[in-house]
């Protein structure tokens, strides 16, 4: 008898196993639909890994529009998205603001010890290079609605035309470091769209990092 009970437990187990692991990818890959704050835009299309994808994103001209944040227009409505990952210095140095202050005090020094006058000039090309390859253009964007501080800021990706991540562009050119935190948490990553993992994405941004450093590019160049 006892060795009956022992079989079914044993099968029981097995079970449940094979559910978790044929579920894995939803389990890893896709938030909890209440993990979508009531704002958040609804897509229309295609959902990839978790993530609503816009492909007619469209920059939308805004002065707190940065290097790694700005107002997009997708599916016929705006959001300002904030990049995962990267995070370019800030375009000006505040004379009030002691937080500010020493966020760009603390971009300068990971990004090579250049001065902060340095740093906020990286930040306005930063700016001026996003602003070139998303004005007037078609892009696609990535979401899974976290937000940044509850802020109406949302984390997501861009994906330009060529395939490629704004984001890593941005740090092999030298004007961004890797700093800002990548989708989903430390306790449980979440997979970028293209289906790299969490940490084979930030490594790979890592060795950008010392790519630019090693050609001087950007705020290497000084």
């Amino acid at each position: 008898m006892n060795g009956k009970i022992r079989l079914l437990r044993f099968a029981l187990i097995l079970v449940v196993a094979g559910v978790v692991y044929w579920q894995r990818d939803r389990l890893v890959d896709e938030p909890a639909s209440g993990d979508r704050p009531a704002s958040a835009p609804q897509a229309s299309g295609e959902k990839i890994r978790g993530y609503d994808k816009f492909t007619d994103a469209r920059l939308v001209g805004d002065k707190g529009n940065d290097g790694d944040s700005f107002t997009v227009r997708a599916d016929g409505r705006d959001f300002v998205l904030r990049l995962y990952f990267v995070d370019a210095p800030e375009t000006y140095l505040s004379d009030t603001w002691e937080s500010q202050q020493r966020r760009v005090a603390d971009q300068a020094k990971d990004m090579g010890g250049i001065s902060v006058d340095q740093a906020v000039e990286i930040g306005q090309q930063a700016k001026a290079y996003t602003n070139s390859l998303l004005k007037g253009k078609l892009f696609t964007v990535y979401s899974y609605w976290e937000q940044v501080y509850d802020s109406d800021r949302y984390y997501g990706f861009v994906e330009l035309p060529d395939g490629e991540y704004l984001g890593t562009k941005l740090v092999r050119d030298g004007l961004a470091r890797v700093h800002t935190k990548g989708p989903g948490s430390k306790e449980k990553p979440v997979p970028t769209p293209d289906g790299s993992s969490f940490y084979q994405h930030r490594d790979m941004l890592d060795r950008l990092v010392g790519e630019a450093r090693r050609s001087s590019r950007g705020a290497f160049g000084f």
